[in-house]
C-alpha cells in the first residue's frame, strides 16, 4: 500500500486525509494517508524518515512549503515563480517538487463558471498564496492582472519574477484601473478583519474570490458586496483547497478524481 501525508505545524486541523481517502475510494486506490507534524527546525528529517520508510509523496503546508521547494532536486515552472511547493514526491531517485495552488485556484473559477480570458483581474495581496497563484492566472490569457499590496515593492517583486506584459504592480491605497475579477489572497479574513484600500476599483467587478473559506460568508467578500453592486458573484476558496489537493493526487496517481462529492461533504461540516 502506497504511503501519503500531509505535513505541517499545526496539522490537526487539515483536511486532507479526508480528501484523499475519498479521492482514493472512488477510484478504487489502496493508500493510507496521515497527518505529519514536524517542530519547524526538523523539516528535513521529518521529509527525509518519511521517504526512508516507504513513503511516496506528501502535500506540504503551513509553515514548511519553502522547505519543500528547497528540498527538492527538480522543481516545477510553479513552484520556481513561488519559490513554494505543496507537493512533494519520488520520480525514480528523483525528488521533485510542484505547487498545486494556482491550478487548484483557476480549476475551481472555472468549476464556477468564471472564464479570466480577456478579464481584468486584481490580486490583493503579494506574499506566498499570491506566488503560488500567479503564474497559473496569466496562463488563463487575462487582459490585464494589478497585484496589490500594502508594500508596493513586494507587488512589484513577483511582477519582475514573471515575464508577462499582461502584469502590473500597485499600492493599496489608490488602484487604478477597472476590474471583472478580484481576488483576495491576503489572509484578512482568517481574522475576520478587512484590508484599508480603494475600493472604487470594486465598481464594475462581477467576481469576487477569496482563498480562505469559512461556513458562512468570508470578511472579505462582504467587504466587496458591501463596496460594490449586489449582482457580484462571490467565491470562497473551499473549492480551491479541493481541487489543488485533486491536481496532487493526479501528479502521485495518473488519474484525475471527480471532486464533487467531496465538495458536498465539506460544505455539509464533514
Amino acid at each position: 500500500m502506497k504511503q501519503f501525508a500531509v505535513i505541517g505545524n499545526p496539522i490537526a486541523h487539515s483536511k486532507s486525509p479526508l480528501i484523499h481517502q475519498t479521492f482514493a475510494k472512488q477510484l478504487n486506490i489502496e493508500l493510507s494517508y496521515e497527518l505529519l507534524e514536524s517542530a519547524p527546525d526538523k523539516f528535513k528529517q521529518t521529509v527525509d524518515n518519511f521517504f526512508a520508510n516507504g513513503g511516496t509523496g506528501l502535500n506540504v503546508t503551513t509553515p514548511f512549503k519553502n522547505d519543500a521547494y528547497l528540498y527538492a532536486s527538480q522543481v516545477s515552472s510553479h513552484s520556481k515563480i513561488a519559490e513554494a511547493a505543496n507537493t512533494l514526491y519520488i520520480d525514480g531517485d528523483t525528488f521533485k517538487a510542484d505547487t498545486t495552488d494556482g491550478v487548484g485556484l483557476v480549476t475551481d473559477l472555472k468549476f464556477n463558471n468564471v472564464d479570466l480570458k480577456d478579464k481584468r483581474i486584481l490580486v490583493l495581496g503579494a506574499g506566498g498564496a499570491a506566488k503560488g497563484a500567479i503564474l497559473a492566472l496569466v496562463e488563463q490569457n487575462p487582459k490585464q492582472i494589478v497585484i496589490a499590496n500594502r508594500t508596493k515593492q513586494k507587488a512589484e517583486q513577483i511582477v519582475s519574477a514573471i515575464n508577462s506584459s499582461k502584469l502590473l504592480a500597485s499600492g493599496l491605497e489608490k488602484i487604478d484601473g477597472v476590474f471583472d475579477v478580484v481576488i483576495n489572497s491576503t489572509s484578512c479574513s482568517i481574522t475576520d478583519d478587512v484590508p484599508e484600500m480603494d475600493v472604487s476599483c470594486f465598481n464594475k467587478i462581477s467576481v469576487c474570490y477569496d482563498m480562505s473559506y469559512k461556513p458562512y460568508q468570508t470578511s472579505f467578500n462582504k467587504f466587496v458586496l458591501d463596496n460594490s453592486h449586489p449582482d457580484v458573484k462571490a467565491i470562497d476558496g473551499l473549492g480551491m483547497l479541493v481541487e489543488q489537493a485533486a491536481e496532487s493526487f493526479l501528479i502521485w496517481h495518473g488519474i484525475r478524481p471527480d471532486t464533487s462529492q467531496i465538495r458536498t461533504l465539506l460544505r455539509k461540516g464533514g
